[in-house]
């Protein structure tokens, strides 16, 4: 996943599409600014949603008390507000920001310490197909007049900044943060939002939620108490055709995050787009699409961007080795392939079956 702060490329955001599954709509009214819908005897949905993190951010709860809901909700959407606020890098007095520009950030908010901790573990763990310093690149191309069509003099500038890249370069201490390579720069649009509904969920349930949703423009996480007959079904955009949906998933007390080449693209072909591969600086032409379902939509995120660069049965082996569930689209559209476990509702994909 990523983040923005261009409002030209917010409607390619929109990657996941939830439909609550847990019952019925037996009716719908607006009351206060709030969507409420009758689920069943003991359950009314109450829904809020916003512009948060260059995204429409959407908060959904199922209720008996739907002015409990509606503060739930409220304490929600301020804690993600918050998060987000603490790692954005587009504000210039952000920790974030300020750690670029200087090369070190001394006491950084315990936020940004846990975000970067969990990325750099991810960066082992995934030998560097997960890097948040590739900014420098990244922003190389943000920079380009679109739609780009790379010259030699591009092509040397990239190669330039792919030597900024490397996590390993990336100093984290107890109490500062330091980038040992003069030019580094980091971005965290591939994990932070994660976390943001992370930080929403954890305030839902301070509020005595059992049941729930978070919608962040690609990245959701859920909420189904203990009943196994009680669900949400997200629907998994086509990367071909964005207007329709390609699967759908039936998710319970997980997170699914979905990166696509849709999103954000730099070139007409869409063969540079806002995932760069951290090894090569361009951007990975495996797959159009990779949806992952995790605990967590910290992990979630990540590792959908992360799987970018993986060849298939690297992919397969790497999130059955984490727990994760996971789809993918091949680059044309043609081809799908799935783990095993994953909770398909509809649309047909490949269970991937080979052989490590």
């Amino acid at each position: 996943m990523s983040i923005t702060n261009n409002p030209e490329l917010l409607e390619r955001r929109r990657l996941l599409k939830a439909a609550a599954g847990l019952a019925l709509v037996s009716g719908m009214a607006v009351i206060g600014g709030w969507v409420v819908v009758n689920r069943d005897r003991n359950l009314i949905e109450v829904r809020r949603e916003r512009s948060m993190m260059a995204t429409s951010v959407s908060v959904t709860c199922l209720a008996a008390d739907v002015e409990g809901a509606g503060q739930a909700i409220e304490a929600a959407m301020a804690r993600m507000a918050a998060t987000a606020a603490v790692l954005t890098r587009f504000e210039p007095e952000s920790p974030l920001a300020r750690l670029n520009h200087a090369g070190w950030l001394a006491d950084p908010p315990a936020e940004l310490h846990t975000v970067l901790g969990r990325a750099l573990e991810i960066a082992r763990y995934s030998d560097g197909d997960f890097d948040v310093s590739v900014l420098p690149v990244l922003d190389y191309f943000f920079g380009l007049r679109q739609p780009v069509t790379l010259s030699e003099a591009d092509r040397r500038a990239i190669a330039s900044r792919e030597r900024l890249v490397g996590f390993r370069h990336i100093r984290l201490g107890t109490s500062e943060i330091r980038l040992a390579l003069p030019g580094m720069a980091i971005t965290l649009d591939g994990i932070a939002k994660g976390y943001v509904v992370d930080q929403g969920i954890a305030a839902l349930r301070e509020a005595g939620i059992e049941y729930g949703l978070i919608d962040a423009g690609g990245e959701v996480r859920a909420m189904a108490g203990v009943d196994p007959k009680r669900f949400w079904n997200v629907g998994i955009v086509d990367p071909q055709r964005t207007d329709r949906v390609a699967a759908v998933v039936r998710l319970r007390n997980a997170a699914l995050s979905t990166s696509g080449n849709y999103e954000v693209f730099f070139s007409a072909d869409r063969r540079l787009f806002h995932i760069i591969n951290p090894h090569t600086g361009y951007s990975p032409d495996r797959y159009s699409s990779v949806t992952v379902m995790a605990e967590e939509s910290m992990d979630a995120d990540a590792m959908s961007v992360a799987a970018f660069s993986m060849e298939l049965p690297r992919l397969r082996e790497i999130m059955a080795a984490r727990g994760h569930q996971w789809l993918v689209f091949s680059w044309d559209g043609a081809q799908r392939w799935r783990s095993a476990e994953l909770p398909l509702v509809s649309g047909q994909a490949s269970v991937d079956r080979i052989a490590t």
